[in-house]
This record gives C-alpha cells, sequence and structure tokens, in this order.
C-alpha cells in the first residue's frame, strides 16, 4: 500500500488517505468510497433535518447509529468520496497536474461507476430507502465471505456487519414500504452491487477518464 502525499487536492477532501497499488485491492477500495459517499448523505440529511432514526429498541439504535457514524469517520480518514472524483474529472482538461492525478485514479472510478450505475437503474423510478442499510449489506456481502481482504482498512474488522443487520431483520415489518418488504429489496440491491464490482473487468480508456459527470452520483 501506499499513502498518498499530503496536498491541498487530496488532503481537504481525506486527510490519510491509504491507497492500494493492487487492483483487486482498487475494488475495495472503491467499495468503501461508495459507502462513504451513502452515509455522508444520507447523515447530512438526517442531521439537516434533525431527523431520529430507529432501529427496534433504543439501545439497538444507539448501537446501529453510533457504529455507522464512527464507521464514517474512518471512511472519512482514509478513503476519498465521489465528490473528489466529480472534482478531478471537470478539472482535469484545465491543470496538467489534475490530469496526471485523473489519469491515476481511473481504475477506481470505473469500478465506483460500476457500482453507481446498478444503484441509478434500481432507483430511476423511486427514491432511495434505507441508503444505511445498504451500506451495511454491501460490506458484509464483499468482506464477510474472507475473499477480500481488509488488511489495508483494519477498521472493519472491528465492525461485526452480522450483528447490525439482524437490527433490520428483527424489524422488518417497520421498514416495509406498502407491500414491499424493503429489507428483502436492499439485501437483492447489495447482491446486484457487489456482484457487478466483482465481475466487472478495468480496461485502460486512453480517451476518456471516466463516465462521472455530474455531482448527482449516488
Amino acid at each position: 500500500m501506499s499513502i498518498i502525499p499530503k496536498n491541498d487536492f487530496v488532503h481537504s477532501t481525506c486527510p490519510n488517505r491509504v491507497r492500494p497499488t493492487m487492483l483487486r485491492d482498487v475494488k475495495t477500495e472503491a467499495l468503501l468510497v461508495f459507502c462513504r459517499t451513502a452515509l455522508e448523505r444520507y447523515f447530512a440529511k438526517v442531521d439537516e433535518a434533525n431527523y431520529k432514526a430507529t432501529v427496534g429498541s433504543n439501545a439497538d439504535t444507539d448501537y446501529v447509529y453510533n457504529t455507522l457514524r464512527n464507521l464514517l469517520e474512518s471512511l472519512q480518514d482514509s478513503v476519498v468520496n465521489v465528490d473528489y472524483f466529480i472534482d478531478v474529472v471537470q478539472l482535469a482538461n484545465s491543470n496538467p497536474l489534475i490530469n496526471k492525478i485523473a489519469k491515476s485514479e481511473e481504475a477506481l472510478i470505473n469500478y465506483y461507476d460500476a457500482m453507481a450505475k446498478v444503484t441509478q437503474v434500481h432507483y430511476q423510478d423511486k427514491p432511495a430507502y434505507l441508503p444505511e442499510f445498504l451500506v451495511i449489506c454491501v460490506l458484509e456481502n464483499w468482506i464477510g465471505g474472507g475473499e477480500h481482504s481488509t488488511h489495508l482498512y483494519p477498521f472493519l474488522n472491528t465492525i461485526d456487519f452480522l450483528e447490525l443487520m439482524s437490527k433490520f431483520e428483527e424489524n422488518r415489518e417497520y421498514f416495509k414500504n406498502g407491500n414491499e418488504c424493503t429489507v428483502k429489496e436492499i439485501h437483492q440491491l447489495s447482491d446486484k452491487i457487489t456482484q457487478n464490482l466483482q465481475e466487472y473487468k478495468y480496461k485502460l480508456n486512453k480517451k476518456r477518464v471516466s463516465k462521472t459527470r455530474t455531482r448527482s452520483r449516488r
């Protein structure tokens, strides 16, 4: 692994970024970028609305959301978010230094895009629901089986994602959206996201940096 040298452009987004050197680990980084972005946007909305999310008992609620806020802090310290990608892409053509950074980030951005597309298609005609549970599910899918290493991000080993999932499972009825079981739906979506990332093959495209265009990425 390598720690990116601190400069204003990267440091403002992620003070102690850990950057993998192997493509298989870059996929894990992309997944964490996806999770950081989702949690940032979720908690920003929750805090702005002064809303208190609940999962079962007060003890369960505190356990779930305190764990997720701590996870977000760790992610903000070690991985970038999608806004960083957007800034890099938008500035690449006018700044040679940023263009060099953009090329070095191409695999990571493409892996992120592979997940974002799945999410966008799924929610193209309906609002996103329980993004915090989606984060829990994709992380459990990706690292729970031990197939993907967490050695670059040891803070992940301190979190029991199965236990977090169980709090939502035990309250399936509460999270129903009409006649739809939202918990089941998010499990299915998380499977699609991680499978698409697993199967995605990165190919260097010398003509384009990324398909990321606007700040509407989710």
